[in-house]
């Protein structure tokens, strides 16, 4: 299995956001990487002063400005390295989140 899904399963993620919601586009990803799934909550109750979005054992929160493709990827980044229980600093987490959006958008954009 590789990090970053092919070119197909991308584009998969992006137009079902598009049309069927976060939840759904979560799904193709975690069907892809055979894992459960993350639940997808708008509830800003949940999430810490200054952010938009938060993940929390199988749950990313998300503020409803900050429910977008680009917080969604980040959020289910973080869902990754819980579920494949991948050991590194918080730091290092954040930075890869971002790269994984970044890669991923322009793959699903190419």
């Amino acid at each position: 299995m590789r990090l970053i899904p092919s070119k197909k399963v991308c584009e998969e993620f992006y137009f079902t956001y598009e049309l069927k919601g976060a939840q759904k586009a979560v799904d193709v990803l975690s069907r892809y990487y055979g894992i459960k799934r993350m639940k997808v909550v708008v509830d800003g109750r949940k999430v810490g002063n200054g952010y938009v979005a938060c993940y929390n054992d199988n749950f990313a929160y998300f503020k409803k400005r900050g429910l977008n493709k680009r917080n969604i990827l980040h959020e289910f980044y973080h869902h990754l390295v819980n579920v494949f229980n991948w050991d590194m600093i918080i730091k290092l987490e954040e930075r890869k989140a971002n790269n994984y959006v970044i890669v991923l958008m322009k793959k699903a954009l190419k």
